[in-house]
């Protein structure tokens, strides 16, 4: 009976997503965040020619109170403003975004995608 136990808890360990399970937890603190107007860095994936050197690189957009900024890790923050943004692909894990010109291409959760675009925008 206990081999049965320790089996059944196993698969039920595998079947769990943990970092969608501790993600979402961040994500929605993140949300909150944004919605009592405090300054939030989102992270995402970001191709820029300015910011980046045209590689892809994980970072995070701050953005709130003030312009945004895109900051990697141990790097200086940077101003970001990428223009018009389209929406090219969307999965569950990520939203792609191209500005005009395709010298930008950045991807976001597709929950925190709708926070970050209004803060562009506005």
């Amino acid at each position: 009976m206990g081999e049965l136990v320790v089996v059944l808890v196993g698969n039920l360990l595998t079947m769990i997503d943990m970092s969608e399970l501790f993600g979402g937890r961040r994500r929605r603190a993140r949300q909150a965040a944004s919605s009592r107007g405090e300054r939030v860095e989102f992270p995402c994936v970001l191709r820029d020619d300015d910011a980046t050197s045209g590689r892809e690189r994980r970072g995070w957009l701050a953005v709130g109170d003030g312009p945004a900024t895109w900051r990697t890790p141990g790097a200086e923050p940077v101003a970001f403003d990428p223009g018009e943004l389209t929406m090219q692909a969307v999965d569950q894990q990520a939203v792609t975004f191209h500005a005009a010109g395709g010298r930008t291409e950045l991807r976001l959760h597709p929950d925190e995608a709708p926070l970050v675009l209004r803060a562009l925008a506005g």
